[in-house]
């Protein structure tokens, strides 16, 4: 079994810090009630942060995620009336199909990535004002939302589904030849291409890993809460999506990253944002304080990479000067 890297030990060792500095400040903080609060809190961005990541890691990177996630949020409540496997299926395979299709565009077309998620990001918000008839829609079994909801211990079915997709996508990454080659383009795409690595292939696996894995969060999410509505959506969905993948250890500059530290990167924003709202602090103080751990973070992970970025800025140098 491979030993696990000082990069992922020291991101334990935070969110271990974290973790203890809250329970020694309140007694309730290591309470059972709280860590169920803290795993239901982690399903709501723990794949969403997974998606954004997968791109990361390939050197691309997703916008579209929160809109991918309102779009399939919706589906699944329409469809609940057909109980909560088919809605749920339903939801996350039309989200795989988007994804697909949205990494094919990119790849074969050569588009960058941001700007091209920025459109599908404006236009799948039109599609869910349009599923929806610019109203909120909800669920009329309530019995769905109580079965995602149910605790038991600390976990419910969305946090052990949340874990067992994490589980899935850390064997994907770490042992297929499809995870490799993700991280082979993103750490250096020159070098894939003359290692015999089909550029397309990665990209296009994950844009529809990001897909599916958004869609699943929209359907969990808004079963759970019973309603979706293109109004509010999940517009506040990707800033700790990315948070949290940074923090976990992903690379701004790809290549680099791992489903268990972003598992780690996404409980360390859940234990700050649980201690913090146990002192009734307001919600500004809880941003300060995961702003101030990511820059951190960035900054020694930036500092770890001199030689990385230094490469990278010469590339573009040349680039440009040779362009």
């Amino acid at each position: 079994m491979r030993r696990p890297g000082p990069l992922l030990l020291s991101r334990l060792g935070l969110a271990a810090a974290i973790f203890v500095f809250f329970a020694a400040w309140d007694p309730r903080y290591a309470s059972e009630g709280n860590a169920y609060a803290i795993t239901e809190g982690f399903v709501n961005i723990s794949l969403a942060a997974l998606a954004v990541a997968i791109t990361i890691i390939c050197g691309e990177f997703d916008l579209s995620i929160p809109t991918v996630a309102l779009v399939a949020g919706v589906i699944a409540v329409q469809l609940s009336s057909h109980g909560l496997l088919i809605a749920m299926v339903v939801a996350t395979l039309a989200a795989c199909l988007f994804g697909l299709a949205q990494g094919v565009l990119i790849a074969r077309l050569r588009i960058n990535s941001i700007v091209f998620t920025v459109g599908t990001f404006i236009a799948l918000q039109g599609v869910a004002y349009i599923l929806t008839d610019s109203r909120t829609v909800a669920i009329t079994d309530f019995t769905i939302s109580q079965t995602l909801s149910a605790r038991f211990v600390f976990l419910s079915p969305s946090s052990v589904i949340a874990l067992a997709v994490f589980a899935l996508m850390g064997a994907f990454l770490a042992f297929t030849r499809y995870g490799r080659e993700i991280y082979a383009v993103g750490g250096g795409r020159a070098e894939a291409v003359a290692a015999g690595v089909p550029l397309w292939r990665p990209i296009v696996v994950a844009f529809t890993l990001s897909g599916t894995l958004a869609g699943l969060t929209g359907a969990i999410v808004s079963l759970k809460i019973g309603s979706a509505s293109p109004a509010i959506g999940f517009q506040d969905l990707l800033l700790p999506s990315v948070t949290a993948a940074l923090i976990g250890g992903v690379s701004l500059l790809g290549g680099r990253g791992t489903a268990v530290g972003i598992l780690v990167g996404v409980l360390t924003i859940r234990f700050i944002s649980s201690g913090l709202s146990l002192q009734g602090l307001p919600f500004y103080v809880e941003s300060l304080a995961i702003g101030a751990v990511l820059l951190v973070v960035i900054v020694l992970d930036l500092v770890g990479q001199s030689d990385r970025v230094r490469a990278r800025w010469r590339s573009w140098r040349t680039a440009q000067l040779t362009g």
